[in-house]
């Protein structure tokens, strides 16, 4: 069985007042062409469909053409809502769905009940899993102890009953860690739950040989190969212009074989950053090194006043989305050294020590460690006030 992993889409997003819709028709048009010339089984969009939760008409009219003309190449879709969706917008027309092979979960609804495929090594049992906040889960199981969403997801899969000797993949979008170490993320995600609340540890999906991610941008693994971000077909934020977008293509055989390889998206425009003085970048030596249609991030580095910078940048460059000053930057730098040295020099050694412990345990003081450390800097002859 093999199929092509993707998430976070993000159709209808909108970044620096940009529309992303071209971008996204043109990268869905490549992975519609991965999945042909890897004759691919299936599809999987793990959440984050759309970007916002009411989308717009051009986005649900981008989304259903991608589909329509995936469902045409005869292969199965499996689709979640992720924590940008509307879960019951993602899940409308579910059962009309199901004709054409495509397998939607925008709610949970209690008992994953997996659906069942088969190649010439057996079954393939194929779970979904949407996001979703651990009071919502809480009330469906009415079980108080779920607190977080590793609670959530881990009463989730262990209700499913799932045969751990079966072949089974899970399609999830949730924030996933490492024994405590969050994957690599840039600016363009949303945080989803403050405190660690969102945090779901690799060791709940044991049970699984393929867990096919979404949430995070950036393509990376999660502990083992077969724990993946695909990560999103397009970069939405200049902390991503180093990523190399991509799509999972995995092969799975006899229980415990897969196999994993990426294929590289192409933008239909990039998204750069460039620096230097304004004039410089004017040039035509400057400009024709690389494609001027592509989103820019300009630094620039002139020290005197320039009137109307971005007008003219647009003029050579039609997708500037961001100016920056150097000037602007290191005067702001050094505005918050000022600022931090004060705040040093105006705390104590007790608020010192405050400081570095949540630093280093990222935890709070408790009444008895407050104590004792206010009686230590006290016999030392220290202040605390």
């Amino acid at each position: 069985m093999k199929f092509i992993h993707t998430a976070d889409l993000h159709i209808g997003k909108v970044v620096n007042e940009f529309s992303m819709l071209e971008e996204q028709k043109h990268v869905l048009d490549q992975i519609l062409t991965i999945a042909k010339e890897e004759e691919a089984d299936a599809l999987v969009l793990a959440g984050d469909i759309y970007d916002r939760s009411v989308p717009s008409a051009e986005a649900v009219m981008v989304l259903d053409q991608f589909l329509r003309e995936a469902t045409a190449l005869g292969i199965c879709i499996f689709m979640i809502s992720g924590n940008h969706d509307s879960p019951e917008r993602i899940a409308f027309g579910q059962s009309i769905m199901l004709e054409k092979k495509l397998y939607v979960e925008g709610v949970i609804r209690g008992n994953m009940e997996p659906i069942v495929l088969e190649d010439t090594y057996g079954p393939l049992y194929v779970y979904l899993l949407p996001f979703a906040k651990p009071a919502t889960i809480r009330h469906l199981y009415q079980d108080e102890e779920i607190v977080s969403c590793e609670d959530g997801v881990r009463k989730m899969i262990e209700a499913a009953g799932v045969d751990e000797a079966a072949r089974n993949i899970l399609v999830t979008h949730h924030f996933v860690t490492n024994t405590g170490k969050p994957p690599e993320q840039s600016e363009s995600e949303s945080n989803l739950l403050l405190g660690g609340a969102e945090n779901v540890d690799i060791h709940v999906f044991d049970a699984f040989d393929y867990v096919a991610l979404g949430h995070i941008h950036g393509p990376q693994r999660m502990g083992r190969d077969t724990i993946r971000y695909s990560g999103s077909p397009i970069k939405y934020s200049f902390s991503e212009v180093f990523h190399k977008k991509s799509v999972s293509v995995v092969e799975i055989k006899e229980k415990g074989n897969v196999t994993i390889c990426t294929r590289e998206l192409t933008p239909l425009h990039d998204m750069r950053k460039i620096k230097g003085k304004l004039e410089e970048l004017m040039s035509e030596d400057v400009y024709s090194l690389a494609d001027v249609n592509d989103y820019l991030h300009v630094t620039l580095l002139d020290r005197q006043e320039l009137y109307d910078p971005m007008g003219e940048l647009r003029s050579v460059y039609p997708n500037v989305m961001q100016i920056a000053f150097e000037k602007n930057e290191r005067k702001k730098q050094d505005e918050g050294l000022e600022q931090a040295r004060i705040s040093v020099k105006r705390k104590n050694i007790y608020e010192h020590f405050q400081d570095f412990y949540q630093s280093v345990t990222g935890e709070e003081l408790t009444e008895e460690e407050e104590q004792c450390m206010k009686d230590t800097i006290e016999e030392i002859g220290g202040e605390q006030q």
